[in-house]
């Protein structure tokens, strides 16, 4: 696990090493071409030789590469070249390179983990960059008048720029709108996100960039399988997923809250592990709510762990400009302050974890799943029913301590009588259309990523059709992305078995009846599970790694408000109404609306203008 840099202009900046050293404080080196420079930061996780140290060169020479991730089937591929080439190391870093070297862009099609890189071809100048099928690591990269500079993070980017570019004012309505900004954009005009399961290649002074995968082709290919076909091949690719990502040199565990996903990581970890596996549950100071240590602790017991209760009462005022500088841009899903000191913690004793993130997008876990599918069966219903019915609801007063009921039936309601593809892009969006259109002092149309995907996905039923989307927006653009920037803040590596790609295209090939049968999410999961942990943990209704923002906003976080969006300071912005703002104020205080992502997501905006553009 590492951070990356490249770039194909001569540089005076002495400390660039230093940017991403969080990401690899165990070696740090660059390696400098006529027309390129490489810089690796390494966090050593599989083989600690030094002779893995990045920038690796090929024997011959004329192959360089830098590396962030992991390939978990580098052995296999590696004994698949052993006749052709001549290994000096034990790292998944040196197969990766013969890979290209012999196979080209389709030594993609081999790999098997989480991976963003570039290897530079010293005799045609030429680079080849990629990043993995489902968007674990990031890659980012600036791109004018021929000037290219690549990195893991964006201040690695900025670092190398004579002035930061301008602000792209779309990415302020979708990261409103989303809690994020959505690839290919960033918060800057001309640096970019490569999208998952795409390639760079740099020639000529110019770029090109193309897709290697695409989920959509797996849409119903085993729409024929039975339920004991399915259970089979799943515990066959579970097993192996598992596995391959228990491979490390150093202290390995899991995060466990309890839930289905984690439980069953756990369940096949112990199968495959001679020892007892170290587990990390996050606890939360007087927010009950929010709690899942007892659920925990259960499975921790019943596969006797070695468990580690994290409970915490995090500082946010101290972490709030911490989490803005490294993402380098607005990015409000609180849940990130989460991660960020769950991984801290847990460095104490481990530097790698697995997670379960991932699996209610594949496996059919969010109640808008069930939503939509309800959704359909009262299409009968005319739409001008739902337009009274939601003007009764919209006075329901909603919880901003962790009920969530009332805001979810609110929107159901509100966006029955649109369609499918509006809906969806409702019930995954934070605020509305309408709602952003009274904040924005100039509201012009800007790209609604869901719907967007949604569009521009194979025709499918509504079910396989949201699990796509998600897979595509959400999880890249959300929960991987702060998984890696909080993470690797800590020096800390996670990896994600439910996503494995063999289990995406299954999972995406198969009838999306198995997904939720009977009224039950994660049907298949649960009929896994079976018999194997305990019944209350299998019908343990759904909770979620989610921060208690309406209560600290509440409570601790009370002033940031007052200070961060006073009128002075929106005004000073010059881009929201402060009547509406201070309206969105009024509502949160008295339990009207919970707008309190709403609000967080205005106050992160505010910290980040603070530290780069004051």
């Amino acid at each position: 696990m590492c951070g990356i840099i490249g770039f194909n202009f001569k540089c005076k900046n002495e400390n660039i090493l230093k940017t991403l050293h969080h990401r690899g404080p165990d070696y740090s080196s660059k390696v400098e071409f006529n027309n390129f420079t490489l810089v690796h930061n390494r966090l050593s996780i599989v083989d600690h030789n030094p002779k893995s140290n990045q920038p690796f060169r090929s024997n011959c020479g004329r192959y360089t590469v830098v590396f962030n991730g992991e390939i978990y089937n580098y052995k296999e591929l590696k004994n698949e070249l052993n006749d052709k080439y001549n290994f000096v190391t034990d790292s998944d870093t040196e197969v990766l390179l013969y890979s290209y070297i012999e196979y080209g862009k389709d030594c993609l099609k081999d790999f098997r983990g989480m991976f963003s890189f570039a290897i530079y071809d010293e005799i045609e100048d030429k680079l080849f960059c990629a990043r993995d099928r489902i968007g674990i690591k990031p890659f980012l990269y600036y791109f004018k008048d021929g000037k290219l500079v690549f990195g893991s993070e964006i201040n690695s980017i900025l670092a190398l720029l004579d002035k930061k570019p301008e602000i792209n004012q779309e990415s302020i309505f979708q990261y409103i709108k989303y809690l994020y900004i959505p690839y290919p954009n960033t918060i800057f005009n001309d640096i970019y996100k490569l999208p998952p399961a795409h390639i760079l290649i740099y020639e000529n002074k110019s770029i090109k960039i193309e897709k290697y995968w695409d989920l959509d082709s797996f849409i119903g290919q085993n729409n024929n399988l039975n339920e004991n076909e399915i259970l089979s091949t799943l515990d066959n690719l579970f097993d192996e997923s598992i596995k391959l990502r228990m491979i490390a040199d150093v202290e390995l565990g899991s995060f466990l809250s309890g839930g289905i996903d984690s439980s069953l990581i756990l369940y096949y970890m112990q199968k495959n592990s001679c020892k007892p596996i170290n587990t990390f549950t996050l606890g939360f100071k007087n927010a009950k709510n929010y709690d899942e240590t007892s659920d925990a602790k259960i499975m921790s017991d019943f596969f006797n762990t070695k468990h580690n209760e994290i409970i915490i009462e995090p500082k946010v005022l101290e972490l709030l400009p911490k989490m803005v500088n490294h993402f380098g841009e607005p990015f409000a899903s609180p849940t990130g302050l989460l991660i960020h000191e769950l991984t801290k913690e847990t460095k104490k004793y481990a530097t790698v974890a697995l997670a379960g993130d991932g699996g209610d997008e594949v496996f059919g876990g969010y109640p808008k799943y069930q939503a939509l599918q309800f959704s359909e069966k009262l299409s009968f219903i005319p739409s001008s029913f739902f337009s009274l019915m939601s003007k009764i609801t919209d006075k329901i007063s909603e919880s901003t301590t962790g009920n969530h009921l009332p805001r979810r039936i609110k929107k159901f309601v509100y966006s029955m009588s649109k369609s499918n593809v509006d809906k969806y892009d409702d019930w995954s969006s934070y605020i509305s259309d309408d709602d952003l259109s009274l904040l924005f002092k100039n509201f012009v149309p800007y790209k609604h990523i869901v719907k967007y995907f949604w569009e521009n996905s194979k025709e499918c039923d509504v079910l396989t059709k949201s699990s796509i989307v998600d897979l595509k927006t959400y999880l890249p653009n959300d929960m991987l992305y702060y998984g890696d920037i909080m993470s690797m803040a800590n020096s800390f590596e996670v990896r994600f078995p439910l996503i494995d790609h063999k289990i995406v295209e299954f999972m995406t090939s198969i009838d999306s009846k198995w997904k939720i049968k009977d009224g039950q999410t994660k049907y298949l999961m649960k009929k896994l599970l079976d018999g194997k942990i305990p019944d209350s943990i299998i019908n343990k209704k759904k909770l979620g790694l989610n921060p208690p923002i309406g209560i600290w906003l509440k409570n601790d976080l009370k002033a940031l408000i007052s200070d961060y969006l006073s009128k002075e300071i929106i005004e000073k912005r010059g881009l929201f109404n402060y009547e509406f703002v201070n309206k969105m104020i009024y509502e949160f205080n008295n339990n009207i609306k919970d707008r309190s992502l709403n609000i967080w997501a205005l106050i992160v905006l505010e910290e980040w203008f603070r530290q780069y553009i004051d």
